[in-house]
């Protein structure tokens, strides 16, 4: 991978796991700078001096009676969807149903948006950091069925169905560059809960307009 002194940023109160984020992260891009913050407060003053390529989090906080809650977590997130649209995310959480209260926000998010369960193995954390970077749109199959597409979602999907562009071809009409286009596409399998079907784009393209045609959202 391409890399020119990239920058993550961890938000995570737990100083052990703090640290084995980010040595996992330069596992994955060893020249790149790697920088952990304890506080949703703390990650809301580095975002302001920095915007990173990856911004990983945690959604518990520890509160002052000794628990842990969502609350702070969710607050950050939901700022840094409105102040930072296109930033990729990973939420590496052990308790991503909290999410649900973001449902929405998630689905309208520009950058890459990524879930992945603590309870997973670490080569999960890897994989979802890759598909964050990529801009992909990754998270529980339970949340992503309430996830409504956007407007611009729509307008992809009658490009691809009704119209039968191909990625390029979309590309040009909305004017974004290819992999901008690759992912729009992507985001559509994802939240029509379209399965990977061992690269064969052509029958992952037909499953996607007729789940499509299936939820009423096009009409053949």
């Amino acid at each position: 991978m391409n890399c020119k002194q990239r920058f993550f940023l961890v938000i995570e109160d737990h100083p052990e796991v703090n640290q084995n984020n980010c040595e996992f992260l330069q596992i994955l891009e060893p020249q790149c700078t790697c920088v952990g913050v304890n506080t949703p407060q703390q990650g809301i003053e580095q975002l302001e001096l920095e915007i990173p390529a990856l911004l990983v989090i945690d959604l518990q906080f520890g509160t002052v009676g000794g628990g842990q809650s969502a609350k702070p977590g969710l607050a950050m997130l939901k700022q840094i969807f409105e102040c930072y649209p296109t930033v990729n995310i990973l939420v590496y959480s052990s308790e991503p149903n909290c999410l649900r209260q973001l449902i929405a926000q998630i689905g309208n998010h520009q950058g890459g948006f990524v879930v992945v369960n603590k309870m997973e193995r670490r080569n999960a954390f890897l994989e979802g950091a890759r598909c964050a970077l990529a801009g992909q749109l990754k998270i529980h199959r339970d949340l992503m069925k309430e996830m409504q597409l956007t407007q611009q979602e729509l307008e992809i999907l009658d490009l691809l169905c009704n119209q039968a562009l191909s990625d390029r071809a979309i590309a040009q009409q909305m004017h974004v560059s290819h992999k901008t286009a690759q992912n729009y596409v992507q985001r559509l399998k994802a939240k029509l809960d379209i399965e990977p079907l061992d690269g064969q784009n052509t029958n992952s393209r037909v499953a996607v307009c007729m789940a499509a045609i299936d939820r009423k959202l096009i009409v053949c």
